[in-house]
């Protein structure tokens, strides 16, 4: 590619220097009133200014990485200030120190605590977890907040430094990239100035209070002031000093802030690079500096380089913009093909010295709103997104960037291609590393009161809060603005809305026409761009789609994940992905905000640091402080993953639903299938490998690799698999499953890593074997007063005989059963069921089984003596409903189970479950069967392969949930086997299909406590067999039930399932695949 210049120079005009919001250092008294003044957005701070770091060199330019202090650091002009500061906690402003930023202040006696950090986090104070309410006590009038309050935490700090002997006559400048909250800085004794958003820099000019040699930092900060009012978000309310500090210093010519704007031409293969800078001149004298743009593309090769000379008066800043005409065949930007260009913007003086080279990643993007779409690159997208919160389980708040990637790396694995950063900017290396590995970001300005609700009372409406809603989206903005990750800027979540949001969505329409603006509380008002509902139910997708529109439709919170949950999701995304302007969404959330503590009694007084080898749980809201502490207990847990990032169940059906690639079978006789390529920009064999594969009962028979094939983004096209013919075994399921793997290595997985796949059912098939007699094998049919007795070779069964209850299954001296089959129709409540109340709504089901009324127990055996029954009928009065089991024992130790449901009354509220549980004993604790798996599905979740899978009883629940609850079934299962270490135990065939799960606690147990290091350790199998289990739903987590699909409506019912011993040795698959002979045969 051959360079180009910048062709156009578009206009030149002054700015002054604006150092602070407010001038002026009021006397220290008078200084707590500006944190109850949201007029007061802060003092003596330095304008806000996109992320930067300016390097004294081209090579030391290209050394950086994502912007951190480890990265600023590689230049000479920053020192960083994390380390170990000198600490005292007070637990409100009362209790504070006074004096305590003075030079000759004694602070030998104090902690220390580690910066960034949150200071909960090191054991000050208690955390604090509250989703709507403030976490202070009511009344709630803004802006006060209570001084005396024993959770105002004050956090005092000192530490010294030591500026570099090459930094003398050059400006020293601070930066604070994140305080939580309101804070006031002091340099050797000297005010410099206050700030309050927490989630943005604030930046001081201390050129005039620091002196050569060592020089004292104090800081004061407050965990709430008025900017808690606008930081209401579901969250911990931590405190203390939790990004990056660090000192820097621009040459008195320095390029104060600049802009990139890298757009595509109508043809989206040319690019158009604009750039705006302003130059600080701080020398006392007219300057004539020259600014230098070079364009690097990934090859390092230049292929774009403009200069300019300007003319800045020394008590101002010249904002000089020039454009490059083309840059023609640029690789695009997005979140499928992340190319990025290096910038390297160049300062020099008039003699051509360098002052400073500022590196900047760009990425030629173009974001619009076209006939109700949004486009990227003029391609309408799907989001395909997550909310994601800065969130470590020992850090709280102060997160690494090495976790940044983790999470990124593992979003992009399992298809997430957008996040959202509810509901606040994130740390800066997180925007540049959306750039660099591919992820489209929507923005979020830190505003949230949500507690003040969203009529006459919310902040959006008073005039005295407007421009503390300004600022803090001026400094998102400005910080932000040259990534070509953000594609949309949201005005905040959850703050109602009114002339204030106006405000704001004006302001960044005027300053950034290249992104749209999004606001969930503005509906469809016109100061949003996207209509961006929270947690719509699909119906409302529906009707959406169903008029012509001017406006996509993204949620920007749909399903929410809170513990087993992620039901539904295809009633969504089968609207998404076939009707007009609606694009998808952002699911609530990525990670549980669960905390690691020891185990042990709770609550704890504060948060403990870990011992090593102890075991830990996931603490949430209510686990820390004394009774009365604010606390919405678990609610902060709603995450597709664990709070140290292992995926829960329900995201794999997120990778399923969100895949870039789908499969139809068109034909199974001819193996015929369809290859849809649901990328934008990739055609499908550049970056995908195709596999095929036949299996039958779990085992691979055929396999096969597909050809490259070149599928335009958007198209499809169809294939026949060449599958060899073969004789169908009889009972035997087959099936064709397609795989698409990385081809080759990217930056988030290694080369074969699986994208996407899809399995059918092949219509090949032989009718089960049925087993012949052997030999002259009878039954014996006993019966006394307690038991009727059906025995056979190895094996003997007892019933009750008052009730008909199996009680005892006698295997070549082994025992089966510990508690009899009986009909179950609860289950645990899961944190969806809960949020809805089940236990009323469905309670009545809880304990239907419990004291029925005998209505018949009948028992005979076949004429041949090979076959025995048994039915036992049941009244249950609590539902008004009869229960019958007909229990069929065959002569070979199979016995056949018939479970019939029949209400009364239709009129009762669906069941949870409709099914059978039995006890098994101690030793069965090995699972293997056949069916979707390996992860727990249900059935409004059973994106899974079917397939032969094993494990250990105790691996299939899931123990990360926070509070227990109903977890580990799996549905459509063929057979299910019970084993011990040595093979033997219960096999259990469905008839054809059962929903099942086995775990080591009872229901009852799930109910009794809050965490699940607090279940009691049962080694027994609580074992159901179930005709259906409802789903776990997930529109939310508040009052959604499970859609109608998956619900199961109080009518009659029948199905069946086949119980038989297994032996060491035996084929559990093999012998569920033949049937025991019927009578007479």
């Amino acid at each position: 590619m051959r360079k180009h210049s910048m062709t156009r120079w578009l206009g030149l005009s002054l700015a002054v220097v604006q150092l602070g919001a407010s001038p002026g250092i009021p006397a220290e008294e008078d200084r707590w009133a500006d944190f109850e003044n949201p007029r007061v957005t802060g003092r003596n701070h330095l304008a806000p200014r996109a992320t930067m770091v300016i390097c004294p060199d081209r090579a030391t330019a290209l050394r950086i990485g994502p912007v951190s202090n480890a990265e600023r650091i590689k230049s000479p002009w920053y020192r960083s200030l994390n380390g170990r500061w000198k600490y005292h906690y007070a637990s409100n402003y009362l209790a504070r120190i006074p004096g305590f930023w003075r030079t000759d202040f004694e602070d030998s006696t104090w902690a220390t605590i580690p910066v960034p950090s949150n200071v909960e986090m090191h054991g000050y104070g208690i955390p604090i977890y509250v989703n709507i309410q403030y976490p202070w006590p009511g009344p709630w009038q803004p802006p006060k907040v209570p001084r005396d309050d024993p959770n105002n935490t004050v956090n005092q700090y000192r530490r010294t430094f030591t500026l570099p002997a090459s930094w003398s006559g050059r400006r020293v400048l601070l930066t604070f990239d994140g305080v939580n909250s309101g804070f006031q800085v002091w340099v050797n004794g000297h005010w410099v100035g206050l700030g309050k958003d927490s989630r943005t820099p604030v930046e001081f000019d201390i050129t005039p209070y620091v002196r050569p040699g060592r020089n004292l930092l104090a800081v004061e900060n407050y965990r709430w002031c008025d900017g808690s009012w606008l930081e209401d978000q579901d969250f911990w309310r931590l405190s203390g000093i939790f990004r990056d500090v660090y000192l820097w210093s621009p040459p008195p010519l320095h390029v104060r802030d600049f802009e990139v704007r890298a757009d595509l031409d109508a043809s989206f293969q040319g690019g158009i690079l604009s750039i705006s800078v302003e130059v600080e001149n701080l020398t006392g004298r007219t300057a004539e500096p020259w600014v230098e743009a070079e364009l690097l593309d990934a090859s390092g090769r230049t292929v774009a380089r403009v200069q300019a000379r300007l003319r800045v008066p020394p008590d101002g800043r010249s904002q000089q913009a020039f454009a490059a005409h083309s840059v023609p065949h640029v690789q695009p930007w997005s979140a499928e093909t992340p190319h990025l260009y290096k910038l390297l913007l160049t300062l020099k003086d008039e003699s051509g010295r360098v002052m400073e080279v500022i590196p900047a990643n760009v990425g030629f993007r173009r974001v619009e709103i076209r006939d109700g779409n949004l486009l990227v690159n003029g391609q309408r997208v799907w989001i395909k997104g997550v909310n994601r919160h800065e969130h470590d389980p020992d850090r709280g708040q102060a997160i690494t960037v090495e976790s940044m990637e983790r999470d990124i790396r593992l979003m992009k694995q399992f298809n997430i291609n957008a996040v959202r950063t509810s509901h606040y900017p994130n740390q800066p290396a997180w925007y540049d590393l959306c750039d660099r590995y591919g992820l489209y970001v929507i923005d979020e300005a830190n505003i949230e009161s949500h507690g003040m609700g969203y009529g006459e009372r919310s902040l959006a409406r008073p005039p005295e809060w407007r421009e503390a809603h300004l600022d803090r989206t001026r400094r998102m903005v400005e910080r932000d603005k040259n990534h070509p990750s953000v594609i949309i800027w949201s005005l905040g979540n959850e703050a109602g809305d009114g002339p204030n949001f106006e405000a704001t969505s004006a302001w960044i329409k005027r300053r950034d026409p290249t992104r749209p603006v999004h606001y969930e509380q503005a509906g469809r008002r016109p100061h949003t761009d996207i209509v961006c509902p929270m947690y719509p139910p699909p119906r409302e997708l529906a009707a959406y789609s169903s008029e012509p529109q001017q406006r996509p439709l993204i949620m920007c919170e749909y399903s929410h994940a809170m513990g087993n949950s992620s039901g539904n999701l295809w009633l969504y995304w089968d609207l998404i992905y076939h009707r007009p302007h609606l694009q998808g969404g952002f699911i609530w959330d990525w990670v549980d905000q669960g905390l690691r503590q020891e185990q042990g009694p709770l609550p704890k007084p504060v948060f403990q640091p870990v011992r090593k080898g102890h075991p830990t749980f996931w603490a949430y809201g209510g686990d820390f402080g004394p009774p009365g502490t604010p606390s919405d207990q678990n609610f902060c847990c709603n995450g597709l993953v664990s709070p140290d990032r292992v995926p829960h169940p329900g995201l794999y059906e997120v990778k399923h639903v969100y895949q870039p690639v789908r499969v139809r079978l068109v034909d199974g006789k001819r193996r015929r299938i369809e290859i849809s390529n649901g990328y934008n920009f990739l055609r499908l064999g550049e970056v995908l490998q195709g596999r095929w594969r036949l299996s039958g009962d779990g085992a691979v028979l055929q396999s096969g690799i597909i050809p490259p094939l070149e599928i335009a983004p958007g198209e499809r096209l169809e294939w026949e698999v060449p599958v060899a013919p073969f004789g169908p075994e009889p009972g035997v399921e087959y099936f064709l499953e397609i795989r698409w793997t990385l081809a080759r290595k990217t930056s988030w997985a290694p080369a074969g890593h699986e994208v996407a796949w899809d399995q059918f059912l092949l219509p090949d098939s032989a009718p089960a074997e049925v087993r012949r007699p052997q030999g002259r094998g009878v039954l014996d049919w006993h019966t006394n007063e307690t038991h009727i007795q059906f025995a056979g070779r190895d094996f003997v069964l007892n019933f009750r005989r008052s009730d008909g209850a199996l009680t005892s299954w006698q295997y070549r001296g082994r025992e089966l059963v510990e508690s009899p089959l009986r009909p179950d129709f609860w289950r645990a409540p899961t944190d969806n069921d809960r949020g809805r109340n089940m236990e009323q709504s469905q309670g009545i089901w809880r304990r239907a089984h419990e004291n029925p009324r005998v209505l018949a127990v009948t028992a005979d055996l076949a004429g041949d003596g090979r076959t025995g029954v048994l039915q036992a009928r049941w009244f249950l009065p609590a539902v008004e409903a009869t229960w019958a089991t007909t229990y069929t024992i065959h002569a070979d130790g199979a016995v056949e189970v018939e479970a019939s449901f029949e209400p009364s009354r239709t009129n009762l509220p669906p069941l949870p479950r409709l099914g059978m549980q039995m006890v098994l004993p101690m030793g069965y604790d090995r699972i293997e069967w056949l069916g979707p798996g390996p992860h727990e599905t249900y059935c409004d979740r059973k994106d899974a392969r079917v397939g032969r899978y094993r494990g250990t009883v105790r691996a299939q629940f899931c123990y990360d949930y926070t509070e227990p609850g109903e977890s580990g079934n799996k549905v459509e299962v063929r057979w299910v086997a019970l084993t011990d270490r040595r093979g033997r135990g219960l096999l259990v065939t469905g008839e054809p299909w059962l929903s099942v799960n086995a775990m080591h606690h009872t229901t009852d147990d799930l109910q009794s406590v809050t965490h699940p290091f607090q279940l009691p350790r049962r080694d027994f199998v609580v074992l159901n067999l179930d005709w259906k289990q409802q789903g776990v739903g997930g529109d939310d987590s508040w009052g959604a039930w499970p859609h109608p699909p998956f619900l199961i409506p109080c009518r009659a019912q029948t199905y069946r399932f086949r119980l038989e011993p297994l032996d060491s040795g035996q084929d559990p698959g093999r012998l569920a695949r033949s049937r025991p002979a019927s009578p007479g045969t």
